[in-house]
């Protein structure tokens, strides 16, 4: 055997297994119960679906083995596909074919074998279904024969699964295909012209949506003339008859307005060829429509022009005879009007140049290329003038020559005329030149030099072959020398550098120019640019291609109900859909049995519905039936019309088409996109989806309420993401991101700052997921990105508070050792020094209550007072009084204040006005704006308590307690006037400073 011929049958082979695509998949029901009955059947203790890919063997389904792959080398399955149909080995011990084989002599033991191929409708053996046993067995025909059938079903169920991927794949890749075709309307319908599927450029053409539209009649869009002449019926049945209806006339766009349109309607056939609709197909040719007609006119005027012209205009055939000259030739020749003979043109021709025109014409003729020639022509009245005598075939579309057009001019004033040529030459938009016999250039206009940069000295003679693309530089020199060699119009299309470095594509011409020998002495060239037409070309050529693609056929059902007679009449389709064989009777009766019972109700009400006399007579619903034959379920999607005649409906008409797997795959696509929904408005997080292949990011809602940024103002790549990073953190989220899915691994978090629409940067803990194919490359990521700002702002907030704390902390500390020092060192006794240092304690905590309450930035005064006279006050709270504005107090001057207030009261407690039942004490404040500094003021008043007779002869601890913390902490002065009435205290300080620590660095 040859090896080449091997390798090419087992790589075929291959190719086959890999088409069904079931290699290396998890276990399937189906295929376990063929593995389970085949044990059964043959009663052996192992059973196998096998699959035999390249040098291994996968057990799809496997009773008795354990395992779902082992190598080839050794398989019985190897000896199976060299069989036709199947492999039975009794007892391998004794099979020369496996001796030596681990399997049967070694730890396995396995004796018997028998296997039935499983094989491809083109012949290819792709595996088997096999039974395995340990001792010799004897297989029954009835066995061998349900082996074999099990092999079958087991190639059905993969048949089948192959065809259910494949026609998914084929359904979505022909949507595609008809919705990218935008330049045509392409609109299909069901045999009655009703709406079933219109295009994105159907949408974009006629202005309805494809929602508004399905259901309707395609009339919808012809002219109410068309429509009342029944042309939309006209081109369907011509379209039935002949295949197709092609035409072009006036239709009507959503919005009234009219479009002028060429289209052709063609049938939807099905495989037996019944007709299941039509596929209409439109093209806007409005706007060139109007140029067709403005150069009909202008032919028109051309011809009319042409006989009043004031040079010679001839036209020829395609053999080259002359046909026609205008009333110039004759004026100028004299020769008899309608005198058209080769021999009267050659003889007003000078003798001298007769036979040289005569070959120049004969030659053009021949070639079907240009003629030109230069000549003196004789006038009636005997004088000769120069002409310059041109002509050019005319052919058809498919390129063939049907007539020639030519001129012949008067150039004896050629010279003025070449000036002005010259001139013109500046002015036009198209590059022109003149080329010498050589093929060098004399002359480029300016335009070559705007367009490619090039200077004068740069380009000429032979330096313009510079611009020209290199792929298209050898054909254009081939053209050249072409054009130059036989002295023919020179016509080709080439790319030209611009001066910027871009192409773009031109038309380039050129004609030679003879003198009146007929010796070509230069050229007359253009260049033209056609990029953009090239373009369009191109991008008809796709659309067009893609039109073909487009046409499908599809498998819908049609009825047609004749009210008259009460006959109902299906296809099979129709029967197909309510379980019924292809001959089976129907009726409206039957209809109603096959409906499932929650749908019988109400559907039956929709027809009658629809043939109301009254109604509109459309129907359009979806229903379920139940198979009368089958018993099977289906949902179907069902549309009709009824048509009305005498005020009575007369016929029913519409399609019925299976929709079940669309109806389930909907269900479950609202399901999993509810989910989605669902859990993308449940959080805060910016969802993002990530096409690592075309770089699309997909946003949720979040992106626009948590950070500003307006649907439309989002550029949905994975660069605007990027780009919106904050520039310190851009290039380590772009890394890190990146080691990620360039790497193996999936899972990516990282923080990072990123700017809101109104240009703030919001702290981002972003994280995000990545998918990689079969080969492990990167294809797709999905992450969320969570705003941690107020987190960030907390832990800087709690880190400030720390810091705070502990400078706090030590103020207090020293405060306390200072009380402490103060206070027992002038303490009369260890009990009143105990007491003293208590009550100071329990003010300076009241003092720090009311600044923790304000985060220890301000406290208000009022409160300052009553916590600092709280304790002091007791039931008599009309005896102290307080008033004065409402002032905000910084957290020393509080501290200082709650003290002194403390020791005052303190002080009339035991020596004043609160040491009796009759003082009472006034404490007012105020702020005093004069000069430039506004001051904090309070007075401390005592009445009524024991009269002061004389002053102190020392102070206590307490005064000097009130002077040093108010003056030292907020720089305030303290007077103290010990009137006969009471002591009256004054504190002073500038405002400021009570508000505003004086050192924070305390």
């Amino acid at each position: 055997m040859n090896p080449a011929t091997t390798s090419e049958r087992e790589a075929a082979r291959l190719r086959a297994l890999d088409r069904y695509g079931l290699l290396d998949t998890p276990r399937e029901q189906d295929f376990d119960e063929i593995a389970e009955a085949a044990a059964e059947l043959c009663e052996t203790p192992i059973a196998v679906v096998n699959l035999v890919g390249d040098g291994r063997q996968f057990f799809k389904a496997e009773v008795g083995l354990g395992v779902r792959e082992t190598p080839l080398e050794t398989s019985f399955c190897r000896q199976a596909l060299l069989h036709d149909d199947f492999l039975y080995v009794p007892d391998a011990a004794s099979d020369p074919r496996f001796a030596g084989n681990p399997l049967v002599h070694g730890a396995a033991g396995l004796r018997f074998y028998a296997g039935a191929l499983l094989r491809t409708a083109e012949g290819q053996a792709i595996g088997t279904v096999c039974v395995l046993d340990t001792r010799p067995r004897d297989l029954s025909e009835r066995q061998r024969r349900g082996l074999a059938r099990l092999a079958r079903q087991a190639m059905a169920q993969m048949e089948l699964r192959r065809a259910v991927r494949e026609q998914a794949e084929q359904r979505l890749l022909h949507e595609r295909i008809l919705d990218s075709a935008t330049d045509y309307a392409i609109v299909a319908t069901d045999p009655q012209g009703r709406v079933t599927r219109w295009n994105a450029g159907a949408e974009r053409i006629l202005g309805w949506s494809e929602a508004e539209m399905l259901g309707r009649a395609i009339d919808a869009f012809f002219t109410p003339e068309d429509r009342a002449g029944g042309r939309p019926e006209v081109e369907m049945r011509l379209a039935r008859e002949n295949g197709s209806a092609p035409n072009e006339r006036w239709h009507l766009r959503r919005d009234g307005t009219r479009f002028w349109a060429s289209g052709e309607m063609m049938p939807l056939t099905a495989e037996d060829g019944a007709l299941m609709g039509y596929l209409k197909i439109l093209r806007d040719r409005t706007a060139s429509r109007a140029s067709e007609a403005a150069l009909r006119e202008s032919e028109m005027r051309y011809r009319s022009l042409v006989e009043v012209s004031p040079q010679v205009v001839w036209f020829g055939d395609e053999a080259g005879n002359i046909t026609y000259c205008n009333a110039y030739w004759y004026d100028y020749t004299g020769l008899p009007a309608g005198e058209t003979g080769e021999a009267s043109w050659m003889g007003v021709i000078h003798p001298d140049h007769r036979e040289r025109v005569r070959d120049t014409w004969l030659a053009a003729a021949r070639s079907l290329g240009a003629y030109e020639v230069e000549f003196p022509l004789r006038r009636a009245d005997g004088q000769y003038r120069w002409f310059l005598s041109r002509a050019r075939p005319v052919r058809d579309e498919a390129g063939r020559l049907t007539s020639w057009i030519g001129t012949t001019l008067d150039i004896h004033e050629r010279k003025v005329a070449e000036e002005r040529f010259e001139a013109l030459t500046e002015l036009a938009p198209a590059i022109i030149w003149f080329g010498n016999p050589d093929g060098s250039l004399s002359y480029l206009n300016d335009r070559w030099y705007a367009y490619t940069g090039q200077t004068p000295e740069q380009a000429l003679p032979l330096g313009w072959g510079e611009v020209i693309h290199p792929d298209d530089l050898p054909g254009l020199l081939e053209a050249w020398e072409t054009a130059r060699a036989h002295e023919i119009v020179y016509d080709t299309e080439a790319r030209l550098r611009r001066d910027d470095g871009r192409y773009r594509w031109f038309l380039i011409r050129a004609e030679p120019l003879k003198d009146a020998s007929g010796a070509v002495v230069g050229w007359l060239g253009s260049n033209s640019d056609i990029h953009d037409r090239r373009q369009a070309e191109e991008d008809l050529r796709k659309a067009r291609e893609q039109l073909h693609l487009a046409v499908e056929a599809t498998g819908t059902g049609i009825f047609d109900y004749d009210l008259v007679t009460d006959r109902l009449e299906w296809d099979v389709w129709t029967r197909a859909l309510f379980g019924l064989p292809p001959e089976a009777p129907v009726s409206y009766d039957v209809f109603l049995a096959g409906l499932h019972p929650d749908d019988r109700t109400w559907v039956d009400a929709a027809v009658k519905a629809a043939l109301d006399p009254a109604g509109s007579g459309t129907y359009d619903i979806a229903y379920r039936t139940v198979g009368l034959a089958d018993g099977v379920e289906r949902w179907v999607a069902a549309k009709g019309q009824a048509f009305v005649a005498g005020g009575r409906a007369v016929r029913f008409i519409g399609t019925a088409r299976d929709v079940t797997q669309s109806r389930r795959a909907e269900q479950i696509l609202r399901e999993t996109e509810e989910r989605y929904r669902l859990a993308a408005r449940a959080t805060n997080d910016a969802i993002w989806d990530w096409n690592l292949a075309t770089n699309h990011v997909l946003w949720n809602e979040a992106l626009t309420a948590a950070y500003g940024y307006a649907p439309e103002s989002v550029e949905p790549t994975g660069d605007w993401w990027i780009a919106h990073i904050h520039p310190d953190d851009r290039g380590r989220i772009d890394a890190s991101i990146h080691a990620v899915i360039d790497g193996t691994g999936t899972a990516w978090s990282d923080e990072y700052r990123f700017r809101r629409a109104d240009g703030r940067y919001a702290d981002i803990l972003d994280r995000g997921y990545v998918i990689r194919d079969g080969q492990g490359a990167a294809v797709r990521m999905i992450g969320a990105m969570l705003d941690i700002s107020e987190r960030k702002r907390a832990e800087e907030h709690q880190r400030l508070l720390t810091g705070e704390l502990q400078h706090r902390v030590k103020n207090t500390l020293a405060l306390v050792q200072a009380i402490a020092s103060q206070t027992f060192r002038n303490a009369p006794d260890q009990e009143a020094a105990r007491e003293a240092f208590a009550a100071r304690l329990i003010s300076l905590g009241r003092a720090h209550d009311i600044l923790t309450r304000s985060s220890w930035t301000e406290a208000p005064v009022l409160e300052v007072v009553e916590g600092a006279l709280a304790v002091h006050r007791g039931a008599t709270t009309a005896r102290i009084r307080a008033s004065g504005p409402a002032v905000l107090l910084g957290a020393k001057a509080a501290l200082s204040l709650a003290l002194a207030l403390h020791e005052l009261a303190t002080n009339a407690a035991k020596y004043g006005a609160l040491s009796n039942e009759a003082g009472s004490i006034d404490l007012r404040w105020h702020v005093v704006h004069e000069g430039d500094v506004p001051r904090f003021c309070m007075t401390w008043s005592e009445q009524g308590g024991p009269p002061i007779l004389t002053q102190p002869s020392r102070r206590g601890f307490g005064s000097r307690l009130i002077e040093r913390s108010f003056a030292a902490e907020v720089g305030g002065e303290v007077k103290l006037t010990y009137a006969p009435t009471g002591l009256v205290c004054r504190l002073e300080a500038p405002l400021a400073s009570m508000q505003e620590p004086r050192d924070e660095a305390a």
